[in-house]
C-alpha cells in the first residue's frame, strides 16, 4: 500500500521537496527518505513490509509526505504496530447534508459535545429549538421548556439522555465544550440528584417508543422512535432521526 500511495504522490505537491532538473515523472523512495532524514534501505523495508521498529515519529512523517488521508494513516499506524491518532473533528460533507434535507422525519446532526450543527426544514417545524443559535441537545433536554414536549419526562426521556451524556463525557477525548454542557446540564433543576443517583446502562435503547408532544402532527402525545448512527465520514457527528412509532405516517 505505501508503495502505491508513493507513486500516487504528484512530487509537485510535496512542498519541502527540493526540486531537481526538469520536471519529476515521480516521487522516489530516495526522496522521501531525504525527506524523513533516514537512509534509502530504511525507507525501503517498510514499503518491503520488512517487520521492523519503526518509530511512531517516522510512521507520522511518512503520512505527512505521503499526504495520507485519516483512513490510510491509521491503516499505516496499525501496519507498523502503534494505535492509530484519533481523528480530528470535520464539518459534514455536502453529500451528509443533502441527505439530512431529504429525510421525511425530524432529522438533524450533532457534534460530539451534543451541539446542533444541522437540522431539516421538518426538523425546525415540529422542534424549533433545534435551529436556535447556539442550540445544544442536552441543555435543551434538561431544560424546563422540554417537558412540554417531551412527555413523561421523569419515566421516559431523563434516564436514558442523561446516561448518553455521561458516558460520551466520561469515555470521549477532553472536549472543554462538552465539560461546560455537562456543567450547564448539572446546574438544572434536579438534575444533580438524578445525575448522582442515575448509573448509565449503555446504548440509549433506540427501539423502545417514546411519548413527544408535535401539535402539528397531532393534538394528542405521538409515541416516537429514535433512530441514531455516527456516519463513517464524520466518527465525531451523530445523525438523529425521530420518526412515528406506528410507521404509517410520516411528518409534514
Amino acid at each position: 500500500m505505501v508503495r502505491a500511495w508513493r507513486a500516487a504522490r504528484p512530487p509537485e505537491s510535496v512542498p519541502s521537496l527540493v526540486p531537481g532538473r526538469g520536471r519529476r515523472a515521480r516521487l522516489t523512495q530516495l526522496d522521501v527518505a531525504l525527506l524523513l532524514g533516514v537512509s534509502e534501505r530504511w525507507y525501503r523495508a517498510l514499503e518491503s513490509g520488512e517487520d521492523r521498529p519503526y518509530s511512531r515519529e517516522f510512521v507520522d512523517g511518512v503520512v505527512r509526505v505521503l499526504g495520507l488521508g485519516p483512513a490510510q494513516a491509521a491503516a499505516l499506524h496499525r501496519g507498523t504496530g502503534h494505535t492509530p491518532p484519533r481523528p480530528e473533528p470535520a464539518d459534514p460533507s455536502p453529500g451528509l447534508l443533502d441527505l439530512v434535507r431529504r429525510q421525511h422525519c425530524v432529522s438533524f446532526l450533532c457534534d460530539a459535545a451534543w451541539d446542533v450543527v444541522h437540522a431539516n426544514d421538518i426538523a425546525a417545524r415540529h422542534c424549533p429549538w433545534l435551529v436556535r443559535p447556539g442550540a445544544n441537545v442536552m441543555i435543551w433536554a434538561f431544560s424546563e421548556e422540554s417537558r412540554y414536549q417531551l412527555r413523561d419526562w421523569q419515566s421516559h426521556w431523563a434516564g436514558p439522555l442523561l446516561g448518553q451524556l455521561r458516558l460520551s463525557w466520561q469515555h470521549g477525548r477532553a472536549n472543554p465544550r462538552l465539560d461546560e454542557v455537562v456543567r450547564t446540564v448539572r446546574g438544572a433543576p434536579e438534575t444533580e440528584r438524578l445525575w448522582r443517583s442515575h448509573t448509565p446502562t449503555g446504548a440509549f435503547p433506540l427501539g423502545t417508543p417514546r411519548p413527544m408532544y408535535l401539535p402539528l402532527f397531532s393534538p394528542r402525545p405521538t409515541d416516537v422512535r429514535i433512530a441514531a448512527c455516527v456516519p463513517c465520514d464524520a466518527p465525531h457527528t451523530r445523525w438523529i432521526m425521530l420518526t412515528p412509532a406506528d410507521g404509517t405516517a410520516t411528518l409534514p
